[in-house]
């Protein structure tokens, strides 16, 4: 019975430590990438042909 009580202890334990860690992850993510839309874009000041990105139209 002490065995299976431990194993639920360190599952929840872990649980945590992932989640804890996941959303550390997330704020970093969305922290770097609020960062980076603040930074000046020189590729949106250029003007690229047609003809090399069509994909861009």
């Amino acid at each position: 019975m002490s065995e299976e009580i431990n194993l639920k202890k360190t599952i929840i334990k872990t649980l945590k430590i992932l989640g804890i860690l996941y959303c550390l992850i997330l704020v970093g993510f969305l922290v770097l990438q609020y960062g980076l839309d603040k930074l000046d874009r020189p590729y949106h000041k250029r003007n690229i042909p047609a003809e090399i990105t069509p994909w861009l139209k």
